[in-house]
């Protein structure tokens, strides 16, 4: 999968903002092509909430923010198009899909089984380093939290979920973890104005870190799940 650190997100993007194109840009510290760069970015981009459902996207402004031309950023919208991240309107113009009620079910079932099978393949290799980075990341998601710094939150909770499943050494899986979290994604700041789960959802990453430490899979497993429902549990009401 693309590592994510070789493109930069603004964090201060906000959910639905019609300049969101302009807060993308390259770190250019990387030899990969252009169009991986730019495919990364969007990706990079759904994946925590910075690009709102129904959102249009244009070559012309991702190219602008990227400073690259429109080619790359052509052929990275075509990947996320194939992957269903995006679609094509009826005009022939790019968004971002907006999921109804039952596509959204549909998704979560499907991410309850594949990320608890990762959390529990990545319990049997945790070791303290892997830990160690889960819970420096668990205390930067808590200070975004008490600076309601929701952009903040939602990166670092990525990064957080990521980690483990990269732990899992399960590289298919990861794929298919990534292809659900593309469609779920854009919904994410829907959970901004939820105070309550934040604080909840943090302490079933903290339960998760506790239960890796003890290579005890099914209590990772359980965390994994809950944190997973809480989520869908307030997304589901924003949907059409």
């Amino acid at each position: 999968m693309p590592r994510s650190g070789h493109v930069r997100i603004a964090r201060t993007a906000s959910f639905g903002s019609p300049n969101l194109e302009e807060q993308m840009e390259f770190t250019q510290l990387t030899s990969e092509p252009l169009h991986e760069q730019a495919y990364v970015a969007l990706r990079n981009a759904l994946l925590t909430g910075r690009l709102a459902p129904g959102q249009p996207l244009t070559i012309r402004g991702i190219g602008s923010s990227l400073g690259i031309s429109s080619t790359p950023v052509r052929e990275a919208l075509q990947r996320l198009i194939a992957e269903g991240a995006l679609q094509l309107a009826a005009n022939r113009s790019i968004q971002v899909p907006v999921m109804t009620r039952d596509r959204f079910v549909e998704v979560t079932d499907i991410r309850l089984r594949l990320e608890r099978l990762a959390v529990e393949a990545a319990a049997t290799r945790a070791g303290e380093e892997l830990c160690d980075r889960l819970h420096a990341l668990s205390a930067r998601m808590q200070v975004a939290i008490n600076n309601r710094s929701f952009p903040d939150y939602l990166a670092d909770n990525q990064t957080f979920h990521f980690t483990i499943y990269e732990a899992s050494n399960l590289p298919y899986l990861q794929q298919l973890i990534g292809l659900c979290w593309l469609r779920t994604g854009p919904w994410l700041n829907g959970l901004a104005q939820e105070g309550r789960y934040h604080s909840i959802a943090n302490d079933e990453h903290e339960k998760m870190i506790n239960a890796l430490r003890r290579k005890d899979a099914c209590a990772a497993s359980e965390a994994t799940g809950r944190d997973i429902s809480e989520a869908a549990s307030v997304l589901i009401e924003l949907l059409p």
